[in-house]
């Protein structure tokens, strides 16, 4: 299993494409915030593991 996934989201913000790395040793669902490379404003996101352990954003959502 690869110690960490990089998977594509667009920022909610500035609505760039960027990429997120994700720790498959984190769980099957995880819940983090991360800033955007390009505007730096905070992002909240929701991920999955799929049963072949790719991540799957669930959501990428503005930091309120």
């Amino acid at each position: 299993m690869p110690l960490e996934s990089d998977i594509a989201y667009q920022c909610p913000y500035c609505l760039e494409e960027n990429y997120l790395g994700v720790d498959p040793s984190g769980g099957s669902q995880q819940r983090l915030i991360e800033d955007c490379p390009v505007c730096c404003r905070p992002i909240a996101f929701a991920i999955r593991l799929d049963r072949d352990g790719d991540a799957i954003v669930e959501s990428a959502e503005a930091e309120s």
